[in-house]
């Protein structure tokens, strides 16, 4: 039955992606879409996305978009990313995506690369490109900071020329785990540093979006305090003593053997 369900999903989805480059599979909150330029309309589960659309989220708001080729867009509260251009013809393979305001996470699972088939993300003062990893890309319009973290895979980073905008030719490798930045437009990208692991797992689990979020652990849900140090749990049964039986109504038959007196 399951495999019955998972196969009709699939088949949904592939008409669904059949006349546009992706579509949201997961929406929270508040999330528009401005198809070419129009007028932003709100976001549901199955809106389909195409090349020069703008998807802005509001505060405590995400969405999912899972695109023809599998790719996967996670975009986080207050973002605003647009898609340039998305290119899957099984002849050549470029994405464009400018990422204006926010935090965008992308799952690659095409492989780029980097030349005549390029996967790049852009924000105002810098350019990632990757060819098939995980990493999350966060851009801060008051500061001019461009931020990535590789979460699998490797992502070059290079600055934007701020009278041009288009990429020098200074840039980093951001390995897995790692992370860079640039601080203002024109500066060089930061060399990479390494993420402590469970800075590392807290980035991961708040850029995966998902259908339902683990519930948050609570005083009447967190599990209890382990017992002081020679204390016995409350659940727990007190210890066997020789000779005896531990429950009284335990109708098993046990032999019982003495134990010698100490000389």
């Amino acid at each position: 039955m399951f495999n019955f369900l998972g196969f009709v999903l699939c088949l949904c989805l592939s008409f669904q992606l059949q006349a546009a480059n992706g579509v949201f599979m997961v929406v929270k909150g508040d999330v528009k879409v401005s198809v070419g330029g129009k007028a932003e309309s709100t976001a549901k589960v199955g809106t389909k996305v195409n090349a020069g659309d703008m998807i802005v989220t509001g505060a405590d708001s995400r969405a999912k978009i899972v695109m023809s080729d599998r790719n996967i867009i996670n975009l986080s509260p207050n973002t605003k990313l647009k898609i340039e251009s998305y290119v899957n013809d099984g002849k050549s393979k470029n994405v464009n995506l400018s990422l204006l305001e926010g935090k965008v996470r992308n799952n690659v699972e095409q492989k780029y690369d980097n030349d005549k088939n390029k996967f790049e993300i852009r924000t105002p003062t810098a350019v990632a490109g990757v060819r098939g990893t995980q990493f999350i890309t966060s851009y801060d319009g008051v500061s001019q900071k461009t931020e990535v973290i590789t979460l699998q895979g490797q992502v070059e980073l290079r600055n934007i020329a701020p009278t041009t905008g288009a990429a020098k030719e200074e840039k980093v490798l951001v390995e897995k785990g790692e992370k860079s930045t640039v601080s203002s437009g024109g500066a060089a990208p930061e060399t990479p540093q390494k993420i402590p692991p469970e800075t590392l797992k807290e980035v991961d689990r708040d850029t995966n979006v998902k259908n339902k979020e683990a519930p948050a652990q609570t005083s009447a849900n967190a599990p209890p305090p382990p017992p002081a140090a020679g204390q016995q749990p409350k659940d727990s049964k007190p210890p066997l003593v020789d000779g005896a039986i531990q429950n009284k109504f335990d109708k098993t038959k046990v032999k019982v053997e003495p134990i010698a007196p100490a000389n």
